[in-house]
Order: structure tokens, then sequence, then C-alpha cells
């Protein structure tokens, strides 16, 4: 926590002095690559989430059995998003983003389940730890652009990790650490629109989304407003929806698990 504090003090405080001290004519822009223009940033947030696993032992029947997040006490945290995105020769546009979530909980479970062949009684004090990666990967393309607005329909990879970690004592009085990782890839169709108004801002949504019939589907909504302080500098404010369900295919009783992530976040990406 203290080292995202001092993260984020001194991204704020190099934008600060960017924008303080440098020129601000648009044509002052730094660009590394002719033709193209990328921003790289961070955004900080605060989610609510939910979600539910089924894992059973090697495909054993009885070893497995549906558990809630909001029996484990999880339904909110911090989140960190590290993404970038570019323009290049004006109508390819290409975007990869890393999300990682971290929340725990701590509660007397009020219902028993069977989590990976170890079964938890009712009203036992389990502490649990996820740790959520979602990566994100995409490229569009500008079909339709008039005066300050475009239209890009797109395509794209998420590869989502949940590494779920109970620790408590079994329905053997056992003081016991479960842990298992669940990864999930999903290929995607979306679209991004975006508008420019005065002053440097903008304003974007972006929505994304399959269903693979008997493997899962996936959905992500972004809505996120831009503020050009600086012709090298953005800040941004935003609110996004991501929802996705997973069913392995290995074994047979396949581990099954769903996650839906709603949360606001604000940031700040560097251009170059």
């Amino acid at each position: 926590m203290k080292l995202r504090k001092i993260l984020v003090c001194c991204i704020l405080a190099t934008a600060f002095s960017l924008w303080t001290f440098a020129p601000s004519n648009a044509d002052d822009k730094f660009t590394l690559i002719p033709d193209s223009r990328f921003l790289f940033g961070m955004e900080w947030g605060y989610v609510w989430l939910h979600g539910d696993m089924v894992i059973p032992a090697g495909g054993r029947p009885g070893s497995g059995s549906r558990v809630d997040t909001s029996n484990l006490g999880i339904d909110q945290t911090e989140s960190v998003l590290v993404f970038l995105r570019g323009n290049i020769l004006r109508n390819h546009l290409v975007q990869a983003d890393f999300l990682n979530l971290s929340p725990s909980g701590l509660k007397r479970i009020q219902a028993p389940f069977v989590f990976q062949n170890r079964s938890y009684s009712e009203d036992t004090s389990l502490e649990t730890k996820l740790d959520v990666s979602w990566f994100r990967l995409a490229y569009g393309y500008k079909l339709y652009e008039i005066a300050s607005s475009f239209l890009a329909p797109r395509i794209g990879i998420h590869h989502v990790r949940l590494v779920a970690t109970i620790n408590g004592e079994t329905k053997d009085e056992m003081l016991y650490s479960n842990t298992r990782r669940l990864d999930g890839t999903f290929p995607v169709i979306g679209l991004e629109a975006r508008h420019f108004f005065p002053l440097g801002l903008d304003l974007a949504v972006e929505l994304e989304g399959i269903h693979l019939i008997t493997r899962g589907f996936l959905t992500l909504l972004t809505i996120t407003g831009g503020w050009e302080v600086h012709p090298d500098v953005m800040l941004t404010l935003g609110i996004t929806s991501r929802l996705c369900n997973w069913t392995e295919d290995n074994q047979p009783l396949n581990n099954e698990w769903s996650l839906s992530v709603i949360g606001l976040s604000g940031g700040v990406s560097f251009g170059f």
C-alpha cells in the first residue's frame, strides 16, 4: 500500500511538472515513431466483485461444490490497471492492458461446502485470498470518422487468471491451506466509439464480448473521460464492468468459475 501511494505521488508530481513548465502548444507533442502516437499509463480504482467456483479434485464426483465469494467475505477491493494504447498511421488502433485485483476476506461461513476435496463446515472461520490477473490485447480500425468522432470495430483476446487460497480448519478439524489456480482465454470482438471535445477533453466507450457456447462467455464495458492537461499528459476518470464465466474441459467433472467486476477508476498517462 505504501509503495502504491509513493508511485501515485511520483506520477502526479511528474504530470504537474510537465504541465507547468513545458510548452502547451499541441504541435509540441513528443513523438517517438513518425505517424504514430502512444499513451502509457496507470489507473487506480475501487471495484465491487462477485463470483463463484465449483472446484472438484481430479474430476471426482462429490469432491467439489459451488462456493460463493460472498460466503467467504469477499465483495470489494482496490484495483490497478497498467495500459499501453497506440494510434498507428491514423486509422490503426492497438491496445494492451493488465488489471490486477487482490481481494481478501475473513468470515465465519454460513453454509458448508467442498473445495478441491476439502470439506468446510458451517460456522467455520476461514481466511480467503483471491488474486485476479486480467490481460487484454486488442486491435481496432477506424471504420467511420466524422468531425470530432470516430467508430472503430475491434478484435482481441482476454486471458483471465484466478488464484484462490482458502486457509482454515476443515471438517476433519485440520488446519489446511487450499490453493487452486484457474485460467481462461477468450477471443473477443468489439467496438470503440470516441468523441473529442474542446479544451483537450474526450469521451470513449468500449464494448467487447464473446460467447463460447459450452466453454463460457465474457463481456466488457468501459466508459472513460479524458483531459489532456498537457500535449504529453492525459488524466482519466472511468467506470468499468467486466464479466466472465469459464468451464474447463479436461476431466470428467470440470472446474467452473465466474467473476463479475464493477468499479470506478482514475489515472494518468504519458504520450510519446
